[in-house]
């Protein structure tokens, strides 16, 4: 139970976007960072002469720390507060960094890259985002999907920095580029994030009986599956553009225009939710990854895989930007840090699976098509479960959120 306080003036406060920029900053910084993963996989793996699919596990490592973690992190924000769960973060976070800079064996990168990296990343994005979701009422799905969209604008900014960073200076220096900046604008972003003066009480709550509903795992399904297209297409589509001809840069600012859609679709599709209804606006953000994943099997050319980059990001970022809306419409905002971190670690199993056997598949047929294969395949079966979870809902659609609106205010 949460012990609240009689006013609840704080809700949907000028403090409360205060929040949401610093949560927008810590998604930009913690997804910039790990997106930039497929700029680096040529370069570190010819310093270290690894292959494809050594290289895809140390994303995967990274990355099913950060989202297994998230759970941890959740709760122990929804204890404690979001502030100290970010600094920790910054910390983390730019250590990875600057100590991958120096690192010159391999096996130790699995310690400062996928090691401090994952475990910094974990505890930026469920902690920051669950503290918007707890500022707003009203105005809760416009404030996550800003916050949110912090992923896609550093997706954006980060992949060309650092194929630019890479090609003039070298990987390391990008690298400790990338530590310092981070770790600034980390702290900040802990300083801005906080608890509202309402829920300075918290008691543990019980997630575990909305975690064994059939919504839940639906909902966690679709997202393994739809998570295996989406880190399948950040880690290959730049080794991909390559071998059709493209040059780093153009091939990194693929993963830059995937971050750019990305937030079309975490603000213009969750802003169509109100009208809409939530549910089929993100039903709809699944149909759009397929589409996208089915453009990049038919492409043979730059422009094509532009278009695929382009029409994945906005199915990818609906689905990120109303995963946490669906969550707190389906089960409530008490505890939703820890019910967030939970659902996360469904991105954690996608990117032990997926990553990892498309590389394993690109070594062995030395060519990329079929990480496209795998992205399409997951896709569509990402779809065939999300379908099903009206029937857990009953036969009518969720309202629109415009009228649960009206209706609250």
């Amino acid at each position: 139970m949460t012990k609240m306080t009689k006013s609840t003036t704080w809700l949907d406060s000028t403090r409360g976007w205060v929040v949401v920029v610093g949560a927008f900053f810590a998604a930009f910084v913690a997804f910039g960072i790990t997106y930039t993963f497929g700029v680096f996989l040529k370069p570190i793996g010819m310093t270290f002469d690894a292959s494809h699919a050594t290289m895809t596990t140390l994303f995967s490592t990274l990355s099913v720390l950060s989202f297994f973690l998230s759970p941890l992190t959740g709760e122990v924000a929804d204890r404690i507060g979001p502030r100290y769960v970010v600094g920790a973060g910054a910390l983390l976070m730019g250590a990875g960094l600057l100590l991958t800079a120096r690192v010159h064996t391999f096996p130790l990168l699995f310690v400062t890259y996928g090691g401090l990296i994952g475990a910094g990343a974990a505890c930026l994005y469920v902690p920051s985002i669950a503290a918007v979701g707890e500022w707003f009422k009203k105005y809760r799905d416009i404030a996550l999907g800003v916050s949110i969209s912090g992923i896609g604008c550093g997706t954006l900014m980060a992949a060309p920095l650092a194929a630019h960073l890479t090609a003039h200076y070298g990987w390391r220096t990008a690298f400790e580029t990338f530590g310092w900046a981070s770790m600034a604008i980390l702290l900040v972003c802990a300083a801005l994030v906080s608890r509202p003066p309402g829920l300075k009480e918290k008691e543990k709550v019980d997630v575990w009986p909305k975690v064994r509903t059939h919504t839940f795992w639906l909902l966690y399904g679709a997202l393994v599956l739809c998570a295996i297209a989406i880190y399948v297409a950040f880690v290959f589509v730049s080794p991909f553009a390559m071998d059709i001809g493209a040059s780093h840069l153009a091939a990194a600012s693929l993963i830059g225009y995937i971050g750019a859609s990305s937030v079309v679709g975490r603000l213009g599709l969750n802003a169509l939710a109100g009208r809409f209804g939530l549910l089929k606006m993100y039903k709809a953000s699944y149909w759009i990854l397929l589409l996208g994943c089915v453009i990049w099997l038919g492409s043979d050319d730059y422009p094509t895989l532009v278009i695929f980059a382009l029409v994945l990001g906005v199915g990818y970022g609906g689905i990120a930007a109303m995963t946490p809306a669906v969550a707190a419409a389906r089960f409530g905002i008490e505890g939703l840090g820890e019910l967030l971190g939970l659902l996360m670690t469904s991105f954690g199993v996608a990117c032990l699976v997926g990553p990892p056997t498309a590389g394993i598949m690109a070594d062995r047929t030395h060519e990329y098509r079929w990480p496209v294969f795998i992205s399409v395949a997951t896709a569509l079966a990402a779809l065939v479960v999300v379908v099903q979870v009206k029937k857990t809902e009953g036969s009518s659609e969720p309202e629109p959120q415009t009228a649960v609106r009206e209706r609250s205010s």
